[in-house]
């Protein structure tokens, strides 16, 4: 399942321990087990050495994977505290939808929604949906993790420091009053509204009569609120009564239940889980701005210790969340279709559907736990067999050493890791980068470098396995490696 890669893959990216250069005492479980993070420099240019620790400080592996799972319902939920703000249309003829319990179009900031089932859930009693079209292009800013969650610990921190400079935990279900400071933000920049996700994804919007017309107002079939619980965790307050649904003249049976309404909500959520995402929404990955900037250098000391659900913006410094602020600015300010038009979200899913699958494949050839193997040696040339799949497409003829070189000289290697460090970014001309840009370029190439480089250190040691039944000091290299897993 796409997902569980994403997951393995980030907990391979996210961790804090880091491996010095490779040696036999070392042993394949050790160096798999010690997870990857991106070493601080891009590769990009001249390369300093392909087998460079990553940096303690390093945010480039978080950076990735917020570009490789943007407007994807599952990993955003996975990843609640968003980091990254990035600015997208949504385009001329795409159809929202806003549920009331009223005839009235909205004249103030209000709430649509890009599903039906989203919307229904909003007409309590009466139940009112329009069907509204995008006149042109909307202009809107996406705050991405699950952004619309009305929780303490995170998940609307990015707002909070664009509006107020820092996290306002008072200011949680203070929604009116956010959605007018938003708007009020943006309408200088000519902002339409605001993305952001909780179980879907809504659309924030600052004037719905200006860029929308209405396509459909249908009063609906209501729905049985009696079937909605009025406490939810973490919502100090209940919600009002339900309000009397009227039986339509004629209708037949029961009401559709407002439980299975909710549930038929999450489920069109659910449509957004994974790649592509929610296609509605177009990103400008050459404005990605993110507090996981490297140079924001108050967070650094709050990231220290903390995996990547409890990771908040609360230590922020008021110099940095400025900083954060006028870059935003700088970037809506730019004429539209600047940038080099690379997707970066393809190039960063490439990278996951690459490796993350084979990574977890490779764990599982050297876990303690798996029994199907007759005895070492043989799991020892599955597991070179499958680090050759890895690589295959970055070892050429020339690559291959002439005599074996002993394990301290490892620089046979090293075109094999640039080549594949670099595999995605090597074509890509710095020149034509934004400065965003230029930061998820970094992210993509020092993340492959990272796997990269532990794969070839692997690659190294596990080069001439098969040849143990003609050398016996190869069985003792064998136990060094792998013989744990036989304990």
């Amino acid at each position: 399942m796409w997902w569980l890669y994403c997951v393995i893959l980030l907990n391979l990216l996210a961790a804090t321990a880091f491996v010095p250069r490779f040696v036999p005492s070392r042993s394949s479980d050790s160096l798999l087990q010690d997870t990857f993070q991106a070493p601080e420099s891009s590769t990009s240019g001249s390369y300093r050495g392909w087998n460079f620790p990553p940096n303690p400080n390093s945010t480039y592996h978080l950076i990735f994977n917020s570009v490789s799972g943007l407007l994807q319902r599952w990993p955003n939920t996975l990843r609640r505290n968003g980091h990254s703000i990035i600015p997208t249309t949504i385009p001329k003829g795409t159809i929202l939808y806003h549920g009331r319990t009223d005839g009235q179009i909205p004249n103030t900031p209000d709430w649509l929604a890009f599903d039906f089932e989203h919307a229904y859930l909003f007409c309590r009693g009466p139940c009112y949906v329009f069907s509204l079209q995008a006149k042109r292009d909307l202009r809107l800013v996406y705050f991405d993790g699950s952004s619309a969650a009305k929780m303490k610990d995170g998940p609307i921190d990015s707002q909070d420091v664009l509006l107020w400079g820092r996290p306002q935990p008072d200011k949680c279900f203070s929604e009116i009053e956010r959605i007018e400071a938003l708007c009020d933000w943006g309408r200088p920049f000519g902002l339409d509204g605001f993305v952001r996700m909780v179980y879907h994804f809504e659309v924030m919007m600052c004037d719905v009569l200006d860029p929308m017309e209405v396509v459909t107002f249908l009063n609906l079939i209501p729905k049985n609120e009696t079937t909605i619980p009025r406490r939810f965790p973490g919502i100090p307050f209940p919600l009002p009564p339900p309000f009397p649904s009227k039986l339509p003249t004629g209708w037949r049976g029961t009401l559709p239940s407002g439980r299975r309404s909710s549930r038929e909500a999450y489920i069109a959520g659910s449509w957004h889980d994974r790649a592509p995402g929610e296609t509605r929404v177009r990103l400008d990955y050459s404005g990605l701005v993110t507090f996981y900037d490297p140079s924001l250098l108050s967070l650094v000391e709050s990231r220290h210790g903390k995996d990547r659900l409890h990771l908040r913006l609360d230590g922020i410094s008021a110099s940095d969340s400025e900083r954060v602020r006028a870059e935003l600015q700088t970037v809506l300010a730019r004429e539209p279709g600047g940038g080099s038009g690379v997707d970066w979200g393809s190039i960063a899913r490439a990278v996951t559907d690459r490796y993350a699958d084979r990574l977890e494949h490779l764990r599982f050839l050297l876990s303690p736990h798996t029994a199907t193997f007759a005895d070492t040696l043989e799991r020892a040339a599955v597991a070179r067999a499958q680090l050759f799949v890895m690589l295959a497409s970055h070892i050429t003829t020339a690559d291959v050493p002439k005599r074996l070189p002993s394990s301290a000289n490892l620089s046979w290697a090293a075109p094999v890791a640039l080549r594949c460090a670099t595999a995605q970014t090597s074509h890509i001309s710095l020149g034509v980068l934004t400065p965003q840009e230029a930061r998820i370029h970094a992210a993509v190439e020092n993340t492959l470098h990272e796997i990269c480089r532990r794969l070839v250190l692997l690659w190294v040691e596990f080069f001439d396995v098969e040849a143990a039944d003609e050398a016996g000091s190869y069985w003792e290299f064998l136990k060094w490696h792998v013989g744990t897993y036989l304990s």
